[in-house]
């Protein structure tokens, strides 16, 4: 399972996966820090986060709203 964190409230995490499924988790199980906008995925005991595809979706995230600046 493999998706991006909506939005976090309290101690749970709301994460919508790529089938656009929408699942509830908490924050306990989750092996580092998590933000919105992060992309996750279950490891074999807990939620981990995909640092280099966060970091690669960001980029084409900021490249697109660039276009609008042009």
């Amino acid at each position: 399972m493999k998706g991006v964190v909506d939005r976090i409230e309290g101690n749970v995490v709301v994460i919508v996966l790529d089938d656009e499924d929408v699942v509830e988790v908490d924050i306990k199980n989750f092996d580092n820090k998590v933000t919105e906008g992060d992309v996750v995925y279950k490891g074999v005991y807990n939620w981990v986060v995909d640092e280099e595809e966060t970091l690669k979706r960001k980029k084409e995230v900021e490249n697109y709203l660039k276009l609008f600046d042009e």
